[in-house]
């Protein structure tokens, strides 16, 4: 299935403008169905309930202080899309949406979602991830090429609706990952989730990266994978605070949904993190041993090896139906990026939905 590309220019407003205004009735279907998922989970009214987080919550003031330019491309989407700036922003709260609905819902289910991978040898690092959300993200996908601008780099962003951005690579090669951890602090202010992804795509490298994830306050539990051609770095970040993951093996790093730094041996399977464990465990058996490449990663991520808890995530039926609004996780798309020293292009593969039912399509991003 081919994911639609759309081309940006300029600075960050007119990106927003010309994103928005390209996408516009797309970003408006996905915002009802985004509603429409928070009232399949038992919130009687979304609007006023997204208008509530907004009044709770205070993330305006880190984005404001640490990704101004950012707000001002979410703006433009807005603009562009017609859609209230509000809503559109409050799209951007994914994660920070469900910490938020934690709060008020102490049943709320806990997402289990995105398997994430890192495997570097001799100047060539491979960086991916799957990235499972909700049911209602299927048909939204789309992929945003940016173009240069001053001093900022291009960059490939996989994406849904109006959001800024998912999981992505710079030109400068430069990849970020994400997984959620749920089981760390969140809080009503901090940076949220899709701002820290573009702010860290807009580094140089993977040093100056991980310096900033650092020093960011984040909002919401988080596992940040950074690569670039010659090292892998990995993070759990919170409202507490970011520790440092070191993989048992410097040349691999694999992640998922329960937090693992400073865990030795095989991790417990707590009630929350079942799913999450057993999807560490297949990718450990497939990655942690021998010489793995790119066929290597890309069955990984395509793996159902437990078939309750299985890497790639699809919906059961004829998964090309629309499927219901819900909870209901499945893997809404996969990314593999290949970060190579002195290649003068960035070899990129997506799947715009599970990898194992629809394939991987190959695009590249010249190198700067």
């Amino acid at each position: 299935m081919t994911i639609d590309v759309i081309v940006l220019a300029g600075d960050a407003f007119t990106r927003g403008v010309t994103f928005g205004a390209a996408r516009r009735s797309q970003i408006e279907a996905f915002n009802s169905d985004w509603l429409a998922s928070l009232h399949a989970v038992g919130i009687p009214s979304p609007r006023t309930y997204v208008a509530e987080m907004l009044r709770h919550t205070d993330f305006l003031t880190a984005i404001r202080k640490h990704a101004p330019d950012l707000l001002e491309e979410v703006r433009g989407i807005a603009v562009g899309a017609t859609q209230p700036v509000e809503l559109l922003l409050a799209s951007q709260f994914m994660d920070e949406e469900w910490a938020y609905r934690r709060r008020l819902q102490a049943h709320a289910e806990t997402p289990q979602k995105c398997s994430s991978v890192a495997v570097t040898r001799s100047g060539l690092t491979w960086i991916g991830q799957n990235m499972d959300l909700g049911g209602y993200t299927d048909g939204h996908q789309v992929v945003t090429r940016i173009a240069p601008h001053g001093a900022e780099a291009g960059a490939l962003i996989f994406t849904i609706g109006g959001m800024l951005g998912l999981m992505g690579v710079n030109a400068r090669g430069v990849g970020v990952c994400v997984n959620f951890l749920p089981q760390l602090p969140n809080a009503s202010q901090g940076l949220p989730v899709a701002f820290v992804i573009r702010r860290l795509l807009q580094e140089g490298s993977a040093t100056a990266a991980a310096g900033l994830v650092s020093v960011l306050p984040h909002a919401t539990g988080q596992h940040y994978l950074i690569a670039d051609p010659i090292s892998v770095r990995s993070f759990e970040a919170s409202a507490a605070g970011v520790i440092e993951y070191h993989s048992p093996d410097p040349s691999r790093v694999l992640h998922t949904n329960h937090p693992v730094a400073g865990d030795t041996g095989d991790v417990p399977a707590k009630a929350d993190s079942v799913d999450s464990v057993a999807r560490l465990r297949a990718l450990t058996h497939r990655l942690m041993n021998g010489d793995p490449d790119l066929d290597a990663i890309k069955a990984a991520l395509c793996s159902r090896d437990d078939p309750d808890h299985p890497v790639c995530k699809v919906r059961s039926g004829n998964e090309h139906v629309n499927p219901p609004s819900g909870t209901t996780t499945f893997t809404t798309g996969s990314m593999i990026s290949a970060l190579e020293h002195g290649s003068p292009m960035i070899d990129v593969w997506v799947s715009s939905g599970p990898p194992s039912l629809r394939g991987y399509e190959h695009m590249s991003l010249p190198k700067i």
